[in-house]
């Protein structure tokens, strides 16, 4: 059965300006320590919540450790991403430009080379897509015909630093 373009939600692929490949999240690598001390962390905070009779928050930080461990256990897919005139494709979701707010770029020679965007949907939270080589300055410059760009961002945010800190 032949499927028309005209009747799915997706617009036609034919005109990407940009397009690469790359992992849906960074796999940190993880000493033994990094486990012995998050144990004892999270043994100190049960042992807290057990102390002020809050059973149920104990419960909760044993369940968010075990989804972080299955989390952690688990290989990052690899992610097509594409930068058209009509929005952003990302694996099988697409983004229409009006839905996205601006975007920022964070370039730094020997470090972070990612492209942010934020949604106008604060529930849809930030796309992260990191740069893997691409040329930056040009997709900078043809975002800036449908976007605004953040200027005032010149730093990873601090939520991606933490997590990268952290081996999230």
């Amino acid at each position: 059965m032949e499927v028309d373009n005209q009747q799915t939600n997706q617009p036609q692929m034919i005109e990407a300006a940009f397009s690469w490949r790359h992992q849906d999240f960074v796999r940190y690598h993880k000493n033994v320590w990094w486990y012995v001390i998050s144990l004892i962390i999270l043994g100190l905070f049960v042992w807290w919540c057990i102390a002020t009779r809050n059973f149920l928050f104990a419960i909760f930080l044993v369940l968010f450790y075990l989804v972080t461990l299955l989390y952690d256990n688990r290989n990052p897919e690899i992610i097509d991403f594409a930068i058209t005139p009509d929005g952003i494709k990302t694996g099988r979701t697409f983004h229409y430009f009006k839905e996205v707010t601006h975007f920022f770029v964070v370039y730094q020679e020997r470090g972070v080379k990612n492209l942010y965007f934020e949604f106008r949907n604060p529930l849809k939270g930030r796309l992260v897509v990191p740069l893997d080589g691409q040329n930056a300055v040009a997709i900078r410059e043809f975002l800036l015909g449908y976007l605004k760009e953040d200027l005032e961002r010149e730093a990873e945010p601090l939520s991606s630093r933490l997590r990268r800190w952290l081996r999230l």
